[in-house]
């Protein structure tokens, strides 16, 4: 529909609805994993702080758990609560945008559990630096960040690959192979959202839900991983 792909039109009526849910453009589980995932991860996350083993630690998990929730709760409210086409123009923007939240967070939270503090603040401005810019993009040039959006994900995402060292002489094995399959997952679902496949059956659970699925998938590996460093 007009305003959902480029800036909010001003001569859209407020109250015209976009589709209902339960049909093949939104179908009746999207958003649904999101809100399953957001209420399981607050405890987790919670507990993950509670377990930390510094304060550095702790002020690490908190920044990645706000990125991380921002990430789920916005893209909740956009899936399953906005329904005026013209909200969800601007809603769109801020699921997008949000994603880049999340991913660096969950930098955040491990570069500051393996590094010193120099050699972390000198890999986390050019992160934040970078998922601002990205985040710019999909806020305010929507309709042109469609592919530079993505490529934005995947690139700051697997920077973590920066962080394996650190991570390997902090924690082993065990937090690397999370932190890797977590980049591998994530990537093969944007890989699936991509082509929009599969769609099972689209009226009910479809490539969109697919991709929901692997970002859940790859926040638990790397939940995982911090666990692992972070206590």
């Amino acid at each position: 529909p007009n305003g959902i792909g480029s800036m909010p039109r001003t001569d859209i009526d407020p109250y015209v609805l976009d589709a209902p849910l339960g049909s093949r453009s939104r179908p009746s589980w999207r958003g649904r994993l999101h809100l399953i995932a957001l209420w399981s991860a607050i405890p987790l996350l919670v507990g993950l702080a509670v377990e930390s083993d510094a304060a550095r630690s702790r002020a690490a998990v908190i920044v990645y758990a706000v990125g991380l929730c921002s990430m789920l709760a916005v893209s909740t409210t956009y899936h399953r609560w906005v329904h005026t086409i013209r909200a969800r123009a601007v809603w769109r923007r801020a699921d997008h945008a949000a994603i880049f939240a999340a991913i660096a967070g969950t930098f955040s939270a491990l570069a500051l559990t393996s590094l010193d503090t120099g050699p972390a603040i000198a890999m986390l401005v050019p992160i934040w630096t970078a998922a601002a810019v990205g985040a710019g993009f999909k806020i305010f040039r929507f309709h042109r960040a469609n592919r530079l959006g993505a490529a934005m994900y995947i690139a700051i995402g697997w920077a973590g690959l920066a962080l394996v060292p650190a991570v390997w002489h902090r924690s082993g094995a065990l937090a690397v192979v999370l932190l890797v399959a977590g980049g591998v997952v994530y990537t093969v679902g944007a890989a699936g959202f991509g082509r929009r496949w599969p769609t099972l059956r689209p009226a009910t659970f479809s490539y969109h839900e697919i991709w929901h699925a692997f970002t859940i998938a790859a926040a638990g590996l790397h939940f995982a991983a911090i666990w692992t460093v972070a206590t």
